[in-house]
């Protein structure tokens, strides 16, 4: 879970209650081995492990998110039963996205995941017999300190998303002073060192980190993995004499995740919201509508607003701001009002 699972604790508790459903219906859940493959991962599968940094227990919760799934005390004090219980909890309330390191073993969401079904402790007793299969990134050829890149992987890495090479790239960032540790998830601190070395060394500003950023924070390219086809992406050059530019919501992340979304098919700008997509979101929802709604706002002065339809912390900043502006509550939960609001209700601007 790392630092992505300390946001938001409060919409997740709205997000249950608006969420639940009857328990009587048929799910899947997460096999004992991937529960097992994300222990290992998180906390070597202890289950009374507190290091001092905030997280607690095999699946490193923070103390906001195992209140908001119920939880009492601290985590690394419960049971191995109560922890599994309330693991499984929050996989059905926000499935994966919680824990960084279902990403990195790999692992996919099946029905259960985001039903809002609550659990019954029968339906969680499986759950600590598996065994995990997680095995933890070869990093040792990054090359870190190095001035040569690693070999690169083929894919452009954006926010939002956990990826395996990222750990290299965060971790040759963190060597070069921009303070990333190398956990792989694309957060909004990579965001901001990505920011900050592209201004340093006089690039184009962009969100991406693609083969010319992979091979910038190096700088000296290093070929493509086997099996990668060669690119001719040409390393970035310096920008000898930037001129302002005004920000586009077509330019934006939106644009390489949701190819279709723009300020056009977004109704970016109108007086009236589109209709209503039928769907709410909380922290950890990756979604093209939301997308569009994060595109709007980021015109009525939301600038931490991407357009990447990934619900981060920014993301909930700017639906509280907005909420708390039209008596909307400010749970952070957008909902059929919330999207309305950002286009007819009162914002910064």
């Amino acid at each position: 879970m790392r630092r992505v699972l300390a946001l938001a604790a409060a919409a997740v508790a709205v997000a249950a209650t608006a969420l639940a459903l009857n328990t009587t219906s048929a799910l899947a859940d997460p096999s004992a081995n991937a529960w097992a493959s994300v222990r290992q991962c998180e906390s070597g599968g202890n289950y009374s492990i507190n290091t001092g940094n905030g997280y607690y227990g095999a699946y490193q919760f923070d103390l906001g998110t195992w209140r908001s799934v119920g939880g009492t005390g601290t985590p690394s004090s419960a049971s191995a039963a109560e922890q599994d219980y309330r693991a499984l909890y929050l996989y059905r309330m926000r499935g994966w996205s919680p824990w960084i390191c279902a990403s990195l073993a790999g692992l996919s969401e099946d029905s259960s995941a985001r039903s809002g079904v609550v659990p019954t402790r029968a339906e969680s007793a499986y759950m600590s017999g598996g065994t995990g299969s997680y095995a933890p990134p070869d990093t040792s050829q990054c090359n870190v300190g190095g001035s040569t890149a690693p070999p690169w992987g083929g894919t452009d890495m954006v926010q939002g998303k956990t990826y395996r090479d990222m750990m290299c790239w965060q971790r040759q960032m963190g060597h070069l002073g921009y303070g990333l540790s190398g956990s792989g998830y694309f957060g909004s601190n990579t965001l901001s060192a990505l920011h900050r070395f592209q201004s340093a060394k006089g690039l184009a500003r962009g969100n991406v980190v693609n083969r010319a950023m992979w091979v910038a924070a190096w700088g000296k390219d290093g070929g493509n993995k086997a099996g990668v086809t060669p690119t001719t992406t040409a390393a970035p050059k310096p920008t000898t004499t930037p001129k302002p530019t005004t920000p586009k919501p077509t330019t934006s992340a939106a644009a390489d995740l949701y190819p279709g979304n723009t300020a056009t098919s977004c109704k970016v700008g109108a007086s009236k919201a589109p209709a209503w997509p039928g769907r709410s979101w909380t922290m950890g929802a990756m979604d093209k509508a939301l997308g569009c709604w994060q595109m709007q706002m980021a015109t009525r002065g939301y600038t931490d607003l991407h357009g990447n339809g990934y619900y981060g912390s920014n993301t909930f900043v700017a639906a509280k701001d907005i909420q708390n502006r039209n008596n909307l509550g400010g749970s952070g939960l957008i909902g059929p009002k919330t999207w309305a609001a950002a286009w007819e209700g009162k914002a910064k601007k």
